[in-house]
């Protein structure tokens, strides 16, 4: 009795497996459509009828099996209506089998009772083993009946306990048994089920993704969407699938971004937006913004790629900063002269100042105009003037550039020139090779005037900055030479004292 006990419960087991894989694809549960449910319970009332087939036979119309723990099955999985189903397919292969008789008519109603039972029990619950010890200790209360109505009415009175006692032990041992491996098998199911769910939607998000998106399994392009194969200017998927993404890095950043992959692979680093240069397919580089993280792909750990070309967002900004330099320059130049303005002037001469201080190195500052300018625009013209002044700038200019000294328009017709680590000595000779300069130009003068040729007059002066005086000082004290100049005569260069004085 024992072997044929778990001969049964062998049965039992395998058909669950059997079960389990022909619904799969499906999620049966007591919320599924009805003909889901009565599927499902044709399913374990066929279950229930081959384990009658291979039953423990206790004489020529009693038998007992575990048939009613597909019964308790379809409850948990299917609710009441496969519950029921499975009743009334168990009923009709226990009078088709054994023909009607009172042994068969006795179970066969009490099969019905267990699946209306067990039905109404699981309700919505879905499956569990502690739910299942529930189902099973009610169902063996009525198989125990149904096995001593039978049992006391034949001359198998004494063998009532020991095929009870079997019974239950193996129904409920063997029922928690299969139940476990089937509910393992439903929820492995229900886990690939919503994997391959999940990864047809990331499917298909990286394919509706705005940016090219590719996934790596072992550094190898597995998946990549349109935009990406757009991006790397291939033809067809074909040509990108298998191939390593390093092929595509530029050689200047590959080993860059190799690192980076792997530090994301092992979790040294978090995902963040990146620049790299790419080489397409045509040889073509682009720049990209690049982002690398983890992620799952057909099971296995992947890296998934999204890439951003920035090539012409990239050129926009490169203009832009171009654009603003060429402003800030241009905002630091005299629009007649093209040299430098007033406030270029202030902000180079506070530098010049504050490092000369600090160095206690000589610096010199050169003032100069342009002698009778007032009386050249009246006889020239405003539009001669500014020629004048545009030549005088440019001259003076190119004179201080062979030491890269700084000149700049002080305002009107006059200019201020700035000399580092230069004394009283050697700023004279610069102001008088500017005089000389200008002189020689020949540029005709106002017939009226004391000279045939346009000249200028220069005042400087020369000290070593205290960190604590304005630097304006020094413009003053060049300012007040100039002035001396243009009294003793114009055309000629005065130095404001010694330096000693001018410190003072």
């Amino acid at each position: 009795m024992f072997k044929d006990f778990i001969t049964n419960a062998s049965l039992l087991v395998t058909s669950f497996f059997i079960i389990g894989q022909l619904f799969k694809d499906y999620r049966l549960r007591p919320s599924s459509s009805w003909k889901m449910r009565a599927a499902a319970g044709v399913c374990f009332g066929l279950q229930g009828i081959l384990l009658m087939i291979y039953s423990v036979r206790l004489n020529e119309s009693v038998i007992v099996d575990l048939r009613h723990i597909p019964i308790v099955v379809a409850a948990m999985q299917g609710g009441p209506v496969s519950a029921i189903v499975s009743a009334l397919i168990i009923v009709a292969g226990r009078i088709g089998l054994f023909g009607p008789s009172y042994s068969s008519i006795i179970p066969s109603i009490l099969i019905l009772l267990i699946g209306i039972t067990c039905g109404w029990l699981a309700g919505r619950k879905g499956l569990s083993l502690g739910l299942f010890l529930l189902l099973n200790t009610v169902s063996m209360i009525y198989v125990s009946a149904a096995v001593f109505l039978n049992l006391g009415l034949s001359d198998l009175q004494h063998r009532v306990a020991s095929v009870l006692t079997y019974h239950w032990v193996i129904s409920t041992t063997v029922g928690l048994l299969s139940v476990y491996a089937f509910l393992s098998i439903v929820r492995a199911h229900e886990s690939t089920k919503k994997l391959q769910e999940s990864e047809a939607r990331y499917k298909r998000l990286i394919t509706a993704s705005p940016d090219a998106t590719l996934v790596l399994s072992r550094e190898r392009i597995v998946f990549i969407n349109e935009k990406g194969i757009r991006l790397l200017r291939a033809a067809t998927r074909k040509e990108l699938l298998g191939r390593s993404i390093y092929d595509f890095f530029h050689p200047d950043n590959r080993n860059t971004a190799w690192t980076h992959c792997q530090d994301i692979r092992h979790g040294k680093a978090q995902p963040e937006l990146i620049e790299q240069k790419l080489v397409c397919l045509d040889g073509t580089e682009i720049t990209v913004e690049l982002s690398v993280s983890p992620t799952v792909y057909k099971g296995s750990a992947a890296l998934l790629v999204t890439l951003r070309d920035i090539t012409g967002r990239k050129t926009t900004e490169r203009q832009l900063q171009e654009a603003l330099s060429l402003l800030q320059k241009l905002s630091n130049l005299d629009g007649l002269t093209g040299i430098a303005n007033r406030r270029k002037l202030d902000e180079h001469l506070a530098k010049a100042w504050s490092d000369a201080a600090a160095n206690r190195s000589p610096l010199s500052i050169i003032m100069f105009d342009v002698d009778h300018f007032k009386a050249y625009n009246d006889s020239h013209g405003h539009l001669g003037g500014d020629e004048v002044l545009r030549t005088i700038a440019l001259t003076a200019n190119a004179v201080l550039l062979q030491k890269s000294h700084f000149i700049a328009r002080y305002g009107g017709e006059e200019f201020a020139c700035v000399l580092s680590e230069v004394g009283a000595e050697e700023a004279y000779e610069w102001a008088e090779a500017i005089r000389i300069a200008v002189e020689r130009l020949a540029l005709p003068s106002n017939p009226s005037g004391a000279h045939p040729y346009v000249t200028v007059s220069l005042g400087l002066a020369s000290l070593v900055p205290d960190a604590s005086a304005p630097p304006e000082q020094l413009i003053d004290l060049a300012d007040k030479a100039l002035y001396q100049a243009k009294a003793e005569g114009r055309n000629r260069t005065v130095c404001y004292g010694s330096t000693d004085e001018a410190a003072g």
